[in-house]
């Protein structure tokens, strides 16, 4: 079973696996390399996203972008779940899990960069005191090259909701969205916070990132109560 191909075969393990959350599989589908084969052929065949029940719940504005986008949503235990990860299908291409999923997404994404001189006044009055801004916590870092403005922003895996902002490591850009220019206090928030990212290397909910951002934070005080 484990070797074969064939349409018949291939057919009858998927939708056996896609009666996984009635609990309706045949025994020959519990056994858990059964699955991962399973699992091999339909990511090779249909376009799908493997989610454990836990990740439908937790994972819902994913679920529904997942949806929307044309793909099947496929219960499995999460036993199968830890089995897959990393692994490809009979075709050569990776599993998509919840993880594939959002790496494929965020390398199709394409950032809508909008150039200063398209800046409404007051959107450009704040965007022009980002050096402004910097200079409250001794200048911009060097690992910063500079600030961009998009009209569309990435969704953040997790919750799946746009940011107000991000670091791209790879560009040494800070990017934030077009939204946040409508006032200082949102702009500044939201540009600090990136270039604590950028200084410290970690994500959110982190204790990196949350002892640079505290630092930032003692800088700013600091120099204010000076004043």
């Amino acid at each position: 079973m484990l070797s074969c191909r064939s349409r018949e075969v291939a057919l009858s393990l998927v939708n056996d696996l896609k009666n996984f959350s009635t609990g309706k599989m045949h025994d020959e589908l519990k056994w858990i390399d059964v699955q991962v084969h399973a699992v091999k052929i339909l990511n090779a065949t249909e376009k799908v996203v493997f989610l454990t029940p836990e990740e439908l719940m937790s994972d819902a504005n994913m679920v529904d972008e997942a949806r929307k986008s044309g793909y099947r949503v496929v219960t499995i235990p999460e036993s199968l779940k830890e089995k897959i990860r990393g692994l490809r299908d009979v075709s050569g291409k990776a599993i998509r899990d919840l993880g594939q999923f959002y790496k494929e997404y965020e390398e199709s994404f394409e950032f809508k960069f909008v150039d200063p001189s398209q800046l409404t006044p007051s959107e450009k009055e704040v965007f022009d005191m980002t050096d402004m801004i910097s200079s409250l916590i001794g200048g911009k870092p060097e690992i910063v090259k500079g600030a961009k403005i998009s009209e569309t922003m990435i969704k953040e895996l997790g919750s799946f909701v746009e940011a107000e902002g991000l670091w791209d490591p790879k560009t040494k850009t800070i990017i934030i969205r077009r939204s946040q220019l409508q006032s200082i206090e949102k702009y500044a928030g939201t540009l600090l916070h990136e270039v604590a990212h950028a200084i410290s290397g970690a994500k959110d909910v982190t204790r990196d990132f949350e002892d640079e951002l505290t630092k930032l934070l003692g800088i700013i005080v600091s120099k204010a109560l000076r004043k």
